[in-house]
């Protein structure tokens, strides 16, 4: 290097001056440098870091200004490397540079070059947020290593070409790949096969990173799947993004991706499933009467099958409960314990009788199932059902009819030997007669005969017609059971008989529960009815004073009726295990046949009742009937 003059001296005072950081030269007597080598030049920005003696007062010797460097042994090493032409920078805080105390701890670099072969300079700037910078990077960089190697999402990079430069352990892992096997090769490369979800290969262009490389377009949760080596298909849902330099350039992509194979397995297999049920669904759709309701019964949803049954359109159901269509058949126990049963998670079945719109009673099967919401708490209620109507109609019918018969089984024989008798006498008088007719010497005798045949044919005429009411019983089975008042029923009964009742001065007196209804066959009512009331009338002993008492009255699970008069009454240990039999008369009454008795005790046995009478002779009679309050409980009807 050339000597260090003083016209060198000064063109490098001049650019020296101009430079940001602050520039120390030092003169050394010898081509040694020492402790001892003054300072001949500082340029502005050093002036602000010593306070240096002014022009023309002696030169301060380099350990003077660093004292600090010196003890520290700083100075040895710079002006040591100085000699060994292998200098580097040395870092320092600033007290240890100026030796003051400072608030702020700042950063300084101190590095020395040689000018000449007497003559060095010391470069001092502050480096504190360069430092921080540097720091700082490191630190994130060791961070970003640790994250990438700790993350569970594989991680990869490519370059331009989409040759993978980095993967970290999780991706190897992933792709069951060791890092090496993965560095190096391309991402679109034939070791691998990737393919679409219904199986099919996955085009190059589609894949995340080439539309990271090729559009520099980020893409979110894109899934496909990876076949490589013979393993099993592995399902990546994989994020992509293009890298840029800090200019701006197209520098590579990254990805970072999550195995999903047993996520989308369990997906498969759900949605497999889930045909399965919508196939099921649709079937019962199309089959069954189905409706959800919330946990308080407001229905939600109906089909078209439940609006066409209930003849309700679906805005006059949604919103509403099913006591809509409640048809009155089934007591308050039956619905209580329904929701009993569905409010603590139990599946009920059971039948029910429902009303539509129109007044038309229908059965259904019921099957209600609750259904959950996420917390396992019950949110609504699946109603499926099936109109079971026809087959029901056809067991009431069957039922009845076995019911019936067995009642008349059980008086078949009675009924038999009766009829018998009957028929028999009337056959054997008319024997008797005849033979009498061709015994008889006189026209005389011959008409008397004759009359007491047109008799004897009369009464067997009058035989057959009481056998027929007997048996019209049957014709009635058929009929179905409904919800009659009985208050109605009763006056309908006093209407027909109001002739009889006013001509004999009759009082009636009524006794009647309000709004009292009852299930039964209306025909075999009006028939009680009107058998025990004209009974009462028919019985009548008083021309004044004569009275019918008639009350109904509701008891649990029951309906008592009671028919009382003050008439003639019945020597009940005389007759009482006649009463109610077939062909019996208890006075010389000409309208009596002995049937009456015979068919209402009939028909409340048929319809599950009981009948019994409490009379006196010159009293009256009391009859009581109790019907059940639900036949079918009582009767299979």
């Amino acid at each position: 290097m050339e000597s260090f003059t003083q016209n060198s001296s000064l063109s490098f005072a001049q650019f020296a001056d101009k430079l940001p950081f602050g520039i120390l030269v030092f003169h050394s007597p010898t081509s040694e440098f020492s402790f001892e080598s003054k300072l001949v030049y500082t340029n502005p920005i050093a002036k602000t870091f010593f306070a240096l003696p002014k022009v023309n007062q002696i030169q301060p010797s380099i350990k003077e200004i660093f004292p600090n460097l010196q003890k520290e042994g700083f100075l040895s090493q710079i002006l040591s490397g100085l000699s060994k032409k292998n200098n580097s920078k040395i870092y320092l805080n600033a007290e240890l540079l100026t030796n003051k105390k400072f608030e702020n701890k700042k950063l300084y670099s101190l590095f020395a070059e040689e000018l000449s072969e007497n003559h060095f300079h010391l470069i001092i700037q502050e480096v504190t947020e360069r430092s921080f910078a540097e720091k700082s990077f490191y630190e994130n960089e060791f961070r970003l290593n640790h994250v990438l190697k700790t993350m569970i999402n594989g991680v990869v990079v490519t370059n331009l070409e989409g040759q993978i430069i980095y993967a970290n352990e999780s991706a190897a892992n992933i792709l069951a790949l060791s890092i090496d096997n993965i560095q190096n090769k391309y991402f679109s490369g034939k070791e691998w096969r990737q393919i679409r979800d219904d199986g099919s290969p996955l085009p190059k262009e589609e894949l995340p990173l080439a539309e990271a490389l090729g559009k520099q377009k980020t893409v979110y949760n894109f899934e496909h799947g990876i076949v490589s080596d013979g393993e099993k298909i592995k399902w990546l849902s994989i994020n992509a993004a293009p890298l840029f330099d800090e200019i701006g350039n197209l520098e590579g992509a990254t990805a970072s991706f999550l195995d999903i194979t047993e996520l989308k397995n369990t997906e498969h297999r759900i949605q497999s499933k889930n045909k399965k049920l919508k196939a099921i669904l649709d079937a019962i759709e199309r089959s069954a009467i189905v409706s959800v309701t919330d946990t308080k019964g407001i229905i939600q949803r109906v089909n078209q099958k439940f609006i066409q049954i209930s003849g309700y359109t679906e805005k006059e159901l949604v919103g509403f409960d099913h006591r809509k269509l409640n048809s009155q058949f089934h007591p308050k126990e039956f619905w209580e314990k329904m929701w009993k049963d569905i409010l603590s998670g139990i599946p009920w079945e059971g039948v029910i009788r429902n009303k539509s719109k129109d007044g038309i009673f229908f059965w259904l099967q019921t099957f209600i199932h609750p259904l959950y919401d996420s917390n396992n708490s019950i949110e609504s209620f699946l109603s499926i059902r099936f109109n079971i109507t026809e087959e029901v109609e056809a067991l009431e019918n069957t039922n009845r009819m076995l019911h019936f018969t067995g009642i008349q089984n059980s008086k078949l024989q009675n009924f038999a030997y009766i009829v018998s008798h009957n028929i028999r006498q009337h056959s054997s008088n008319f024997t008797s007669l005849i033979d009498l007719l061709e015994e008889s010497p006189t026209e005389e005798e011959r008409k008397n005969i004759v009359k007491m045949l047109h008799a004897s044919s009369e009464k067997l005429n009058e035989t057959i017609t009481h056998l027929n009411d007997i048996i019209s019983i049957n014709q009635m089975l058929n009929k179905p059971v409904e919800l009659c008042s009985m208050e109605e029923e009763i006056q309908k009964t006093l209407n027909i008989l109001k002739g009889s009742i006013e001509s004999r001065n009759i009082e009636v007196f009524l006794d009647l529960e309000d709004h009292l209804e009852l299930k039964i066959i209306p025909a075999y009512l009006e028939s009680i009815l009107l058998n025990l009331v004209s009974n009462a009338v028919k019985y009548v002993r008083l021309k004044k004073g004569a009275f019918i008492k008639i009350s109904s009255k509701k008891l649990p699970g029951q309906v008592q009726l009671t028919v009382e008069d003050n008439g003639l009454g019945i020597n009940l240990e005389k007759h009482g295990n006649k009463i109610f039999g077939m062909f019996k008369t208890f006075h010389k009454n000409e309208d009596a046949r002995g049937i009456g008795l015979f068919i209402t005790k009939s028909q409340v046995e048929v319809l599950g009742g009981t009948i019994s009478v409490e009379s006196k002779e010159g009293i009256g009679s009391k009859f009581t009937v109790f019907f059940p309050e639900n036949p079918n409980l009582v009767v299979p009807f």
